[in-house]
């Protein structure tokens, strides 16, 4: 399991990182047409992650126990998403 909090670490005090993940994902789902729920709500997810970074930032939270359960609802919420879209968009272009 300790791959999965490397992989949070560039985002850790760092809002404006999630913010830039947020807006990707939102800029595929306004190029996309199927798929595009999904990806909304995954954007929606990074937005709120954002918002507890800044909170955390702002509040120069040393220890981050909140990262233990919510890194990984994250990280799982934002694979399913996506994979949901890329199905949704797989099966739209095989029709």
């Amino acid at each position: 399991m300790d791959w999965l909090y490397v992989l949070a670490q560039p985002f850790v005090w760092h809002p404006g990182r999630a913010l830039l993940v947020a807006s990707g994902l939102l800029l595929c789902a306004l190029l996309i047409r199927s798929g595009r729920r999904p990806l909304l709500l995954a954007t929606a997810a990074w937005i709120l992650f954002a918002g507890q970074e800044f909170t955390a930032w702002r509040g120069r939270s040393d220890i981050r126990v909140d990262l233990l359960i919510t890194w990984p609802i994250l990280c799982f919420f934002t694979a399913a998403c996506l994979g949901v879209a890329l199905k949704r968009m797989f099966a739209r272009a095989v029709q």
